[in-house]
Parts: structure tokens; sequence; C-alpha cells
């Protein structure tokens, strides 16, 4: 995705629904994430979704034992 920044809650980018540059905004959180913070974007001509950001585990990676 391109990074044309305008504001904490809208950026440029290519939208694959879309095909092209198109611009995204956050919606409102409903995680309670800051303004800003958030790392789900979507694109305001066809809502398209996209998740920007490292994941974190639910819960720690076990490890397998090798013989």
């Amino acid at each position: 995705m391109t990074a044309l920044w305008s504001s904490a809650q809208c950026r440029s980018g290519h939208c694959a629904s879309c095909a092209g540059e198109r611009l995204f905004e956050q919606p409102v959180c409903a995680d309670g994430h800051e303004i800003g913070e958030c790392p789900e974007w979507a694109c305001v001509s066809c809502g398209h979704a996209v998740i920007l950001g490292s994941a974190q585990l639910a819960r720690p990676v076990r490890q397998l034992a090798t013989v």
C-alpha cells in the first residue's frame, strides 16, 4: 500500500477490490484504540477492509520436541 498520509485517520493507498489508488479512512474503533492507533482501514469507495501493523499472539507458541 502506498503511504501518502494526509491525517491520522485518512490515507491514500492501493485498493485490491477497486484495482487502483483510493482514499482509505479509519472507522470508529470498536476495540478501544486511540485515534490514529487502530490498525483497521477501509476504502471509502467500496468499503474493502485492510489491517496494517504487526499481529499479536493470543497465546504463546508451543515448541515441538524433535527426536
